[in-house]
């Protein structure tokens, strides 16, 4: 899931026709049998800056290709799109074994440069034997792109997450929620109903189809994970072998974005622990426990009190739980956490520059799709996000299943999950713009399924605050036999691929196709 948080969270959004429940069942996947067309292999367009607006270092050898598809796969009338893939081919052909598809979170990043991204994290064997294929997923960056045309203040980061009012009140939410729905829907009209996990699905079909594959390899993070599902689930014969980092429950974004306060409290006490440890420094409590509580009253300090930044912006409650929740992604995010908690303890106005993160061995969550916090400027609040992410983003979660479109549903969520949860304050129980959204889901969600091979390996963090071990749990449960999993007693979001205990069942079941026991 990337948040446009440093990674990419496995976010969901609001509600959607209940009508959806009526529709047709999921397109079979013969009826979207694949063209005969192949990939002209050229250069690649400029480069897409994530969501922080940074462009990434493109890996020279990286080649790219266009494929159109269709734009409806129910309705052939509707005409195709344009889909931009890229390729990274092994450096030694006489070991190559097959095709990896490589899918980071989001939904709403570009993938295209992720070829490169991950060049830089499998291990030298993986690389000798796999091709590497990344895509602009549809509505994404240089595949036929969706828009909302929001104002910047409507695409502030720390909206992305819709925390509740002070006193628990959702109104500014709704607001919020109706405006970026009615803006999306003037910028980009119907093509918004078609820019769906599945139809996704379905075009990494087309492009297995393309590149003369019989079968496809699939490594996803966050929400790349549940692509992955959902492409093992429509198209169990075309998947060879298929790895999911830091899953996704099944039923997609709706469930995974319900399980965000659980994530949160799962990982937070590493967090508390950190702080803890600086305590001569930091002054917010020396245990824990004791931590958590100054975590609980500075946020509702600057509830009542919004504290100035530089820069004109406003660090309040929402503001200052979105940076924790976002420092959460891994431990050298930690310092980003404990000094904005600093801020907030000292009334500081005048911030020095953030710390940087450390480095310390990337994840594939890490992709080019995270929204990021602040980088290590001197203001560590979360900035504006792009309009094609948030676009992309919406069309999703909202295209993918239904949800409510009664305001009084969200109040009563949010309420029983401020109680249950005070560290996030009753945001996984708040409205999306799926609530207001103007096209209902053409399709119920795509859940996965155990009719199919025995060829899924999840690898998933203990504490993960995006994709919680929960929410893995309940995948690898409706995987059945299909799926093994592989847990990690570690608190990050995203494995991490330089760690001898991920290379192993994951170059073992690349190499040889054994999953454990």
């Amino acid at each position: 899931m990337t948040r446009p948080t440093g990674r990419t969270t496995a976010r969901a959004g609001g509600a959607l026709l209940t009508a959806a429940l009526l529709l047709a069942a999921p397109l079979a996947p013969t009826a979207v049998a694949a063209p005969a067309a192949q990939l002209a292999w050229g250069s690649c367009p400029a480069p897409t800056p994530n969501a922080n607006g940074v462009p990434f270092t493109r890996d020279p050898r990286q080649q790219c290709a266009t494929l159109r598809v269709p734009r409806d796969y129910h309705d052939p009338a509707e005409g195709t799109i344009t889909l931009t893939v890229s390729r990274l081919r092994t450096a030694d052909p006489a070991h190559r074994r097959g095709t990896l598809a490589v899918v980071p979170g989001g939904p709403g990043g570009s993938g295209l440069d992720y070829p490169g991204e991950m060049a830089k994290l499998l291990p030298p064997d993986v690389l000798r034997s796999y091709d590497l294929i990344g895509f602009d997923e549809r509505g994404v960056g240089n595949s036929t792109p969706v828009h909302c045309d929001l104002s910047a203040a409507e695409r502030d980061a720390q909206l992305n997450y819709p925390f509740p009012g002070p006193d628990g009140s959702i109104t500014a939410n709704l607001d919020q929620a109706r405006r970026v729905a009615d803006g999306c829907a003037a910028a980009s009209g119907g093509y918004l109903a078609d820019v769906t996990t599945a139809n996704s699905a379905r075009d990494l079909d087309r492009i297995r189809a393309a590149l003369g594959l019989p079968r496809i390899s699939y490594l996803g993070s966050s929400y790349g994970t549940y692509l992955g599902q959902v492409y093992a689930t429509l198209f169990p014969s075309h998947t060879d072998r298929v790895v999911l980092d830091s899953t996704v429950p099944p039923g997609g974004l709706e469930q995974g974005f319900r399980l965000f306060s659980e994530g949160f409290a799962d990982s937070f006490p590493a967090l508390a622990r950190f702080v803890a440890a600086q305590d001569a420094t930091l002054h917010l409590g020396a245990t824990p426990e004791a931590v958590r509580a100054s975590y609980l009253r500075l946020a509702g300090e600057v509830d009542r009190d919004p504290l100035p930044l530089s820069g004109g912006r406003l660090l309040t409650g929402g503001g200052l739980r979105s940076v924790v929740y976002a420092s959460l992604v891994k431990p050298s995010y930690y310092p980003l956490g404990a000094r904005v908690l600093q801020l907030a303890e000292e009334r500081d106005t005048t911030p020095a520059p953030a710390p940087a993160p450390a480095s310390e061995g990337a994840t594939a969550a890490d992709g080019p799709t995270g929204a990021g916090t602040g980088g290590s400027g001197g203001n560590p609040l979360p900035q504006v996000i792009p309009d094609n992410f948030l676009a992309a983003q919406f069309a999703v979660i909202c295209g993918d299943s239904a949800w409510p479109r009664d305001p009084a549903v969200y109040a009563a969520r949010t309420a029983a999950d401020r109680a249950r949860y005070p560290l996030t304050n009753g945001m996984s129980g708040n409205v999306w713009p799926c609530a207001f959204w103007h096209y209902g889901p053409k399709e119920p969600p795509v859940r996965a399924d155990p009719d199919g091979p025995r060829n899924i390996l999840m690898l998933q963090n203990r504490y993960d605050p995006d994709t919680t071990y929960n929410g893995a749990r309940q995948t690898q449960r409706a995987f059945g036999h299909r799926a093994a999993m592989v847990t990690f007693d570690t608190t990050a979001h995203g494995v991490d691929f330089t760690d001898p205990r991920v290379l192993a069942p994951f170059t073992a079941f690349l190499l040889g196709g054994r999953l454990p026991s």
